[in-house]
């Protein structure tokens, strides 16, 4: 017990130190500069809990989790379902390749306003912003896992006289999991930032709502309130599906 308690100290001192320190800055020049825009950390830890308390976030904290959810599955399973064919099939990746490198370099967020027209003000703008954020780094590592498999465990399999299922399901996926598990942290991480900047955009809905509401109003200390509960949403949703895919990946390999 002593030795892992030693051990994570060592892990997350440094990360705890810098946040002690950053926490004490914000606070010593929110309260000694006077400026307008930055309300000491004090401050927006008490904005924070009566947001909380009251339930003002609870609403929108729910609205945005289900769009997130939503968006989130269909980019995985969608995204997964090109990759891999984009890894496995010459023909596919030269077809679908090319958007799919346009769509990971383009700045999605320009496509707010068109979803917008499209789908209204309702949670499927929302989903939109999702799937066009993350589906294609899902896709992009999901090929990836298909390309970087040993040609020796695939003759091995072949020579068995295995099927195309079998090789797939007991080589390629087990193989590629480390890549799709970084599609699905990188899907996940980008499903969240597309989902925030979207609704700022539609500046009614969500938490991206909050932040157009108290920004508008110079409500600073709910403002930054706002913006710490969407940085420890994001902290959550990422951390949440990391550790739950090395969990699946070191079962696979045990079982392996």
């Amino acid at each position: 017990m002593t030795l892992s308690l030693g051990l994570g100290t060592r892990k997350y001192g440094p990360f705890l130190l810098s946040l002690v320190v950053l926490a004490a800055i914000w606070e010593i020049v929110g309260r000694t500069a006077n400026i307008l825009t930055l309300p000491p950390l004090s401050s927006v830890l008490v904005a924070f809990g009566k947001l909380w308390s009251s339930g003002a976030v609870t609403a929108p904290l729910f609205d945005s989790t289900m769009a997130l959810l939503t968006g989130l599955a269909i980019s995985l399973t969608l995204g997964s379902a090109i990759g891999i064919g984009m890894g496995m099939s010459r023909v596919i990746d030269v077809a679908i390749g090319p958007y799919v490198k346009a769509g990971l370099s383009a700045p999605l967020i320009a496509f707010v306003p068109v979803f917008l027209m499209i789908f209204g003000i309702g949670s499927e703008t929302r989903i939109a912003t999702v799937v066009a954020f993350s589906i294609f780094i899902v896709a992009t590592n999901a090929a990836t896992a298909m390309r970087t498999i040993d040609d020796r465990l695939l003759e091995m399999g072949r020579s068995f006289g295995a099927s195309r299922w079998a090789i797939f399901r007991d080589i390629r996926l087990p193989a590629g999991a480390p890549y799709f598990v970084a599609g699905l942290r990188l899907g996940v991480a980008r499903g969240v930032k597309g989902l925030i900047n979207g609704e700022v955009l539609i500046a009614i809905i969500g938490l991206g709502g909050l932040v157009k509401k108290y920004g508008t109003v110079f409500s600073m200390d709910q403002l930054y309130a706002v913006i710490l509960l969407i940085v420890l949403y994001a902290s959550v949703a990422v951390g949440g599906v990391t550790l739950l895919s090395n969990l699946l990946v070191k079962d696979k390999a045990n079982t392996a």
